[in-house]
This record gives structure tokens, sequence and C-alpha cells, in this order.
């Protein structure tokens, strides 16, 4: 049998964001001045500023906003949260935090020693709907960069998860075939079903705080830690 392409997702899936990212907000709130400013501690801005977060994240997947929006406004609107609206600080916000966050090494448990021993038997890729030069510097990370031969992300690829495009032109790009590709990611519609729905083998779904949900489906393999991938392939 031919060996099997292995596609993952990157953010939630092998980068930790939320710890990466916690991380990141905090040294940003801490350098611009504002804890304590109107009764911001970093739990209250990091609870607040993931909501708006996510939820700009998904227009942005949808073409409702555009990337300079979704860069920009997410911290304005949070900010706005604890009433403090001034001139040029969510562009300060911005910058500092993406100065910060990309640059933090933290993965998720055992993703180095798992992708060194699927890379011996398999061909891996990365398909992100991150922002490219966002996402080039977190595949400098040590425990990742040496596994992976190509990243897609849906700038280059002119489409984001979960259209069909980004995987059509993510297979004809690194010259896999659709027959032996597999999906691994954290998001069970843009990632998991979005594969599966664009043709490919199978997926696996990345579960680690065990979200419930009511698919079902023979083609798609559920995980919760990412040692079980050594189990499949």
């Amino acid at each position: 049998m031919k060996e099997k392409t292995l596609f993952f997702d990157l953010d939630h899936t092998l980068w930790d964001f939320e710890r990466n990212s916690a991380e990141a907000l905090e040294e940003t709130l801490i350098a611009l001045n504002l804890i304590g400013r109107n009764g911001i501690t970093a739990q209250n801005f990091i609870s607040r500023y993931h909501v708006i977060n996510d939820k700009m994240w998904d227009e942005y997947r949808r073409g409702v906003i555009e990337k300079e929006a979704l860069r920009t406004r997410r911290f304005e609107d949070a900010l706005a949260l604890f009433s403090i609206r001034e001139n040029g600080l969510a562009e300060r916000f911005a910058q500092t935090y993406l100065d910060l966050c990309p640059r933090k090494k933290n993965l998720f448990p055992h993703t180095e020693e798992v992708l060194k021993k699927l890379s011996e038997k398999c061909t891996m890729h990365l398909i992100t709907n991150g922002f490219s030069e966002v996402q080039t510097i977190k595949m400098e990370n040590k425990g990742l960069k040496p596994y992976f031969h190509q990243m897609i992300t849906s700038e280059e690829a002119g489409a984001k998860k979960p259209s069909a495009e980004i995987f059509d032109y993510a297979v004809n790009k690194t010259g896999a075939e659709k027959k032996n590709s597999v999906m691994i990611g954290d998001d069970i519609e843009n990632d998991v079903m979005a594969a599966i729905n664009a043709g490919f083998d199978s997926a696996v779904w990345f579960n680690p705080t065990q979200k419930k949900t009511d698919f079902c489906d023979s083609r798609i393999t559920e995980i919760h830690e990412l040692t079980e991938l050594l189990n499949i392939f």
C-alpha cells in the first residue's frame, strides 16, 4: 500500500495556541502598562479577548471581515470592554502581540516525539488558515520545522478552510493524492469534515478536551492525545 500523506493543522493541534496566546497577551498588557487600568487583570482580559477573537476568526473564515480588520479590531473591541478607547492603542497592542506570540515555543504534549516517528513512515505537510507571516515564524520552532515538507496557508491558496479549494490546492502543490491523504486537526468542521468533503481518504479529529459531537463517519478517527497517532499510522 502506498504510504499515507499526512496534512496537519497547526494551531490548537500541534502548536498550543491557548497557552502561547495567553503568555503573549499578558506580556503585551504589561508592556503597554495596561494591567490595573480600569480594572484590567491578565485573567479577565484574556478570557474576554478569546471570546471576541474566536468570533472574529469565524467571520474571517466566512469572508465577512478581512485580514487587516481582524488584526486590529479584536484588540480594539476587547479594550472597549474596559472602557479604553485611545487612538493608536489597538494597533500598538496588535503589533506587540504579533511580535511575541508566534515566537512562543509551547507545543502539545509529545508533539516532537510523535512527529519524529511519523516522519519516518509518512510524508507530512501543514494546512493552516493563519496569516502567512505569523505561521512562518511559528514554523521556526525546532520541534516542528524538521518534520514538514511544505506549509500551505490560506493566503497562499486564496481560499480558507473549510472550503474544498484549499485542500485541492494543497494536494496539487505537494503532489499528493487524495485517496492516500489524511487530514489531522482539532476543528471537526473546518479541518476534519472539510477534508472528507473535499475528497480526502480519511481524517483524524484531535479532541484533547473531549468535546461532544454527533458526527458519525467511519472515515473519521477521534483521538485525545497525539501519541494515539502512532497506533493509526
